[in-house]
């Protein structure tokens, strides 16, 4: 263990300089966050309005109907899937998962798969873990 020496400890005003720079810092961080989360829920806004413009425009035409009942399929070289892979049993649930997506208070999405997955799922217990914590704290203090 290394030994403390009486100019390895930051003055009072050092410690009073750090602590205001680590709140500017933070309070820097969180205006960009919450930026960032009302253009995420205004894009999300965006694209749930069109797909439910798209879902009545196809709702609208017989022939269409019939189309988006059928499965969808990954077909000519999918990424993601094998080819003639089924994605949904009708393809008019592409456009119903899109608007669930878009939903942040529904939480059924947490379930989904995609690329981001398991980083999602990671950071949301991390997220948890951290909550629960204060919430102990806070509880402790009463």
């Amino acid at each position: 263990m290394k030994e403390i020496i009486g100019d390895d400890h930051p003055t009072y005003e050092d410690s009073v300089k750090l602590t205001l720079a680590e709140r500017e810092v933070h309070k820097d961080n969180l205006e960009r966050l919450l930026l960032e989360n009302v253009q995420l829920k205004h894009r999300l806004s965006c694209i749930k309005d069109d797909i439910e413009i798209i879902d009545r425009h196809i709702s609208a035409y017989k022939k269409s109907r019939k189309i988006f009942e059928k499965p969808s399929r990954c077909n000519n070289g999918c990424k993601k899937y094998e080819d003639n892979a089924v994605y949904a049993d009708e393809a008019i649930h592409n456009l119903t998962n899109i608007e669930i997506a878009c939903d942040l208070s529904d939480e059924s999405v947490d379930e989904w798969g995609s690329d981001l997955a398991e980083e999602y799922r990671q950071q949301h217990i991390k997220h948890m873990e951290a909550e629960a914590d204060f919430l102990n704290k806070y509880k402790a203090k009463k």
